[in-house]
């Protein structure tokens, strides 16, 4: 019995290892997976009825999207936005994903969208810490940290993407997965922006190719060739989907000024800046990376404090193994980026770089402020490192012996170490779905008469319709054949339903017609030095503002009324606008040269807005 005993044991033991390799990989992939999908499930179980983020996202980039896909090769107008602006006044940020709208389904284009971008963002995350640290419990941490952070999903990849590049440069340099390195590479490419981050791994990509070829090594020159080759796929797919923005910045054929020529740009003092953009991140990017960032450096300080206290005992061996040491390396290099980006990013906002950008005219409107989108990815891998560092200095494999007392005096800093790591990475967690827009769809679930505005609200969902049948009914004329401008509510949701609008949210619309529609909006501006300077300083959103609610584009039915509303009505016939969707009742209409087409707004049940329609007297 005890010599049959012996085998039974190996094969319990064989049955273990199996379980501490692939077994226990996919256990921690799937379990970092799942929690993502998890983090989701409140915003599809709700649909319409589901909480986006508004601004940049429904008010702007998702019309993008959805009025691109309508003209998708067709010419070069978009007929119903600011009175047939340019394609390049609504830039996608992830031309690829125009695919997804071609349906004319917003809500589905950016719940798959969505979907795509946090399961990315986790699955890259997690391989590559997975590939430095060779732990893949440190992947799924990281992975499923990085994954849940809260950014707009209309950006594609740009931000999300990017550690899976990563991961696939590392791979086409060490010969590994090379076709599918390359398709990924070109798959990023169409579903990230060049303006938001392209500009930044393309230049990071000279660097790194240029560092490489002064250390280069026989071996070595193989892997350069095909990241090389990868670079210029991005290059080459960059310039095929932006050719339309980089012609107009570069002054080729007939371009239009922008209205980016009247930004007036403020400086910024510079560490203040330099500060925010180093712990916090810049528009957008906001990654909660804080405390993890002090936990790494805790973690990383202890192992040097572990290589000099063995020096000064005359441990002539390593302070830990030489995975140890890559990952110290690979965090330090991680900090360098982004203390890079930070710095750049904070000097191109100082006094010296207004200085600069002013004299570039247009080109100066460009957001160096921009890098900062690639610090997240940088961060999460950099904890993800440390905790695979942590895992070494316990591992007893340093090179204090570890039988010696010295030895355990260093690895009983491991535990602790591993407590600290994981509380951060927990509270991390917290702040992520409390700051994104699971914490708000959560709430919605519970109570359906929770405040902030859900899709189907924001966008008007079965009051739009009723206004367009009306008109349809009423004047017997088709979208196409009159123009229209919104008051208390955002263009966006006009557009979303296909009316051929005056007004819209864009970062490079003409000069000229800035100047058009601004004469419509000359009585408020002159009422408000707030809305005077933001429309003729800044000048992103073409709306029909108003000085006795400056600052909310959107107003919630009831209560409110515009007591003295004032518009140019003039100049609003000369740009062909024909009804004005009010939020409100304006009180004064008579004397503007508006008619009041129906006494009872259009409205749901459920509805934010009330909508009124004003025709333009002839």
């Amino acid at each position: 019995m005890k010599f049959e005993s012996v085998p039974r044991v190996e094969s319990s033991t064989g049955h273990r290892r199996i379980w501490g390799s692939a077994g226990r990989e996919r256990f921690w992939f799937w379990a970092g997976f799942c929690m993502i999908l998890l983090s989701m499930v409140p915003c599809l179980l709700l649909g319409e009825d589901a909480i986006f983020t508004y601004h940049d996202q429904l008010d702007g980039e998702l019309i993008a999207y959805m009025l691109q896909a309508r003209h998708l090769f067709r010419g070069n107008i978009l007929p119903e936005f600011m009175n047939g602006a340019s394609k390049t006044a609504l830039t996608m940020p992830a031309p690829g994903c125009v695919l997804l709208f071609l349906g004319g389904d917003g809500l589905a284009g950016l719940t798959v969208m969505m979907l795509l971008a946090h399961v990315t963002g986790y699955l890259g995350m997690y391989l590559l810490v997975k590939e430095c640290t060779g732990r893949s419990w440190a992947g799924m941490v990281a992975g499923g940290l990085y994954g849940c952070l809260p950014f707009l999903p209309v950006y594609g990849l740009s931000q999300f993407g990017i550690p899976l590049l990563m991961w696939c440069m590392i791979q086409l340099g060490r010969g590994k997965h090379r076709i599918l390195s390359y398709l990924y590479t070109a798959f990023f490419t169409l579903c990230s922006s060049l303006v938001l981050v392209g500009f930044g791994l393309l230049g990071m990509g000279i660097v790194w190719m240029v560092w490489q070829l002064v250390r280069l090594r026989k071996e070595t020159r193989n892997g350069l060739c095909h990241i090389f080759a990868a670079w210029q796929l991005m290059l080459g797919l960059y310039i095929l989907t932006n050719f339309r923005l980089l012609g107009q910045m570069l002054g080729w054929g007939e371009a239009e000024l922008s209205h980016k020529a009247e930004y007036v740009r403020t400086p910024l003092p510079f560490w203040e800046t330099f500060w925010q953009n180093l712990t916090e991140g810049g528009q957008h990017s906001i990654d909660y990376h804080l405390l993890l960032l002090l936990v790494t450096l805790v973690i990383l300080a202890a192992g040097f404090l572990g290589w000099s206290w063995g020096r000064r005992r005359g441990f002539r061996e390593k302070w830990m193994t030489d995975k140890g040491l890559h990952l110290s390396l690979v965090i330090c290099g991680c900090v360098g980026w982004n203390l890079a980006f930070a710095f750049a990013a904070a000097l191109w906002d100082s006094v010296t770089g207004v200085k600069i950008r002013d004299a570039l005219s247009v080109l100066g409107a460009f957001q160096l402020e921009r890098l900062l989108w690639i610090a997240p990815a940088f961060w999460y891998l950099a904890f993800g490192c440390a905790l695979g560092l942590v895992t070494e200095l316990g591992s007893g494999k340093s090179g204090l012996p570890g039988t010696a007392p010295q030895g355990k005096k260093v690895r009983w800093l491991s535990p602790g170490l591993a407590l600290v790591a994981f509380g951060a990475a927990g509270i991390t967690g917290i702040q992520i779905l409390l700051a994104g827009d699971v914490k708000s769809n959560i709430q919605k679930l519970r109570d359906p008469e929770y405040g902030l505005m859900s899709f189907g609200e924001y966008y008007g969902l079965g009051v739009m319709e009723q206004v367009e049948a009306f008109l349809q009914e009423h004047t017997g004329q088709q979208m196409a054949d009159y123009r229209v401008v919104s008051l208390g509510m955002d263009p966006a949701a006009a557009l979303y339903h296909g009316f051929y609008c005056l007004d819209g949210y864009s970062n490079n619309y003409a000069l000229e017609y800035k100047h058009q529609f601004g004469r419509i909006l000359e009585p408020e501006l002159q009422k408000s030095e707030y809305l005077r300077d933001y429309f003729d300083n800044w000048g992103n959103r073409c709306y029909l503002f108003s000085a006795e609610c400056p600052g909310y584009y959107t107003i919630e039915k009831g209560g409110f009324v515009f007591q003295a509303y004032e518009l140019d009505v003039q100049a609003l016939k000369e740009l062909g606008g024909k009804y004005i969707f009010s939020a409100a009742r304006i009180l004064n209409p008579e004397e503007q040269g508006l008619v009041l087409m129906r006494e009872e707004p259009f409205e749901t049940e459920e509805s934010y807005y009330n909508v009124y329609i004003y025709a333009v007297e002839n």
